[in-house]
């Protein structure tokens, strides 16, 4: 009802799994790593819980597609089974064939204990995942312990991962079942979204949903953490229905006025009573009101008249005072970043580098930093769902280039680029480059940003870097002498834009060639005529304005 309203392709704010939509924050990646470590470990239990609605399918989803080809996975949603319906839902989940009818716990063990055995000689892991593990019995959850003593003398044969909210803990914490939590080699509580997290979820779906630009304000989004306490689930809920709100009231933004009113809604936290008043007794007062109105409009508006007085200098008084505010939480910025900067240029590396990251879980392989950088082109990317972020791009007609560079060959590509760092005691990690001066750098490390000198990143930068391009339409790896078609369209076209006319050919002919060569030594780049990569990215520089680029700063602050 409301999309078309607010420029939206679809609904953002719908409940169902669409692995579009899929939003992992920093508490989802800790719980995923998490988990992918007890899996990794092998042996025993891996516990993950939280309250309802704060994304613990989402988790699991995003496990399962990063099983090790090696695993095998029994999943059971259902957990409200006896033992023996366990055992049976297990090896259906495993493909182990048993007798139709089959009642007995000790043959079905015995199945489960060959099955085990014959995948853990073939090198073989098998986990089995629960859901909703709260609802599952003592005497379940005692048989699924018993299982775990399935092993050989160097690892356990089964690997136990449960889900669920936080009374599994409560009933873990059973003295019946001491033997099983003791045999917990992992566990994460997953938390509510924080507010920084709340909105970056909301921008992240209006932006799946085909909307780039704000739509909640500030205080709208402050409101939604607010009512939601910031519950995945209960956030959709209430900005749905807050849009749907906007939208009756034709506002092209949802206000926390707006907010409250579809909290109250959804939620039902106030009921509101209409009482109606009898025909007659209405009619009964109507003389009396209406006798009563002439003296108190009068008097109404001499009253307004002061009103309006006093608010207008209320409101001047508030303006000043809120600008007087911005000055100096701008100031409390500015010597926050410069107190940052003068504490990072006094570190080690070591120091620096987790200075970086705060508490944050490093970027080892550059995924985090890649999903940072695509941001900036517009491109959502979840390294978790969308696999590798060079092969990723291509469906979005970017191109992934990847080498080694200084600081001077990055300032003439001039585009934002994901840089590997490396110290003795950190080891790897990534971060993005926003912006360069002569003298530093702003780099972004997962939700943290950072200036600091270039002389101090020297250490600690390999060198390498990885960025993304736009390659022309019907470009293969370079467009050269004598080439036709759509690629060598382009460049003729862009010629024309930066010097105001271009050659009259259908070709790639000698005048071109000489033109791409002093474009090419004018820009440090090899004189050979070949239109590569690094060619096109800085003819595109001049020609093309909805590019990302490098915030490049005449001289340091």
């Amino acid at each position: 009802m409301y999309k078309d309203f607010f420029g939206l392709k679809e609904s953002p704010f719908t409940i169902s799994p669409d692995p579009r939509y899929l939003f992992m924050s920093e508490r989802h990646r800790d719980a995923l790593a998490h988990l992918l470590y007890g899996i990794g470990e092998g042996g025993g239990f891996v516990l993950l819980t939280g309250e309802v609605g704060t994304g613990k399918t989402t988790v699991c989803r995003c496990l399962l597609e990063q099983l090790p080809k090696n695993v095998r996975l029994a999943y059971i949603l259902n957990p409200k089974l006896n033992s023996v319906e366990l055992m049976a839902t297990m090896c259906d989940e495993l493909g182990i064939h048993y007798d139709p009818g089959e009642s007995s716990l000790k043959t079905f063990t015995d199945l489960l204990s060959n099955y085990l055995l014959k995948a853990h000689e073939q090198g073989l892991n098998t986990v089995l995942m629960i859901d909703e593990a709260q609802n599952l019995s003592v005497d379940v959850l005692e048989q699924i312990r018993l299982l775990t003593n399935l092993e050989t003398n160097q690892k356990k044969l089964l690997q136990i991962i449960l889900i669920g909210q936080p009374e599994l803990q409560e009933l873990l914490a059973k003295k019946e079942l001491r033997q099983l939590a003791q045999r917990i080699t992992a566990r994460y509580h997953l938390r509510p979204l924080s507010i920084r997290e709340t909105k970056a979820y909301l921008e992240h779906r209006l932006r799946i949903a085909g909307v780039n630009h704000p739509i909640f304000t500030n205080k709208a989004i402050q409101q939604i953490h607010k009512s939601s306490q910031g519950v995945p689930r209960i956030i959709n809920v209430i900005s749905d229905r807050a849009l749907l709100g906007a939208f009756s009231e034709n506002q092209a933004k949802v206000t926390d006025k707006t907010i409250l009113k579809a909290a109250d809604e959804v939620l039902g936290k106030k009921a509101k009573t209409h009482i109606e008043k009898e025909p007659n007794q209405g009619f009964k007062w109507a003389w009396l009101g209406y006798a009563a109105i002439v003296p108190l409009a009068i008097w109404a508006w001499f009253a307004f008249q002061s009103y309006q007085g006093k608010q207008e200098a209320e409101k001047a008084r508030l303006v000043a005072e809120q600008a007087e505010e911005k000055r100096k939480l701008q100031l409390e910025m500015t010597q926050q970043q410069k107190a940052m900067e003068a504490r990072l240029n006094q570190l080690t590396p070591e120091k620096m580098a987790k200075e970086f990251w705060n508490s944050q879980s490093w970027d080892r392989n550059g995924s985090l930093a890649s999903q940072n950088l695509l941001a900036l082109w517009g491109v959502e990317y979840t390294p978790y769902q969308s696999g590798d972020a060079c092969v990723f791009v291509k469906s979005y007609t970017l191109e992934c280039d990847k080498g080694t560079a200084d600081w001077g060959f990055l300032e003439k590509l001039n585009r934002p680029v994901s840089l590997r760092f490396q110290s003795g005691t950190t080891g790897t990690f990534w971060g993005v480059l926003t912006a360069l001066s002569p003298h530093e750098a702003t780099l972004q490390f997962g939700t943290n940003q950072v200036v600091v000198a270039r002389d101090k990143l020297n250490p600690i930068w390999t060198g390498e870097y990885q960025l993304f391009w736009k390659k022309p339409s019907g470009m293969a790896e370079s467009i050269k002498l004598w080439s036709r078609g759509s690629s060598f369209n382009w460049l003729k076209s862009s010629i024309e834009k930066i010097e105001g006319s271009a050659p009259a050919t259908t070709q790639y002919n000698r005048q071109i060639k000489n033109w791409v060569e002093d474009f090419q030594k004018d820009n440090g780049l090899i004189s050979d005529g070949v239109v590569g990569k690094h060619t096109v990215i800085m003819i595109n520089n001049l020609t093309v304005d909805n590019i990302p680029t490098l915030n490049l700063v005449e001289g340091g602050r």
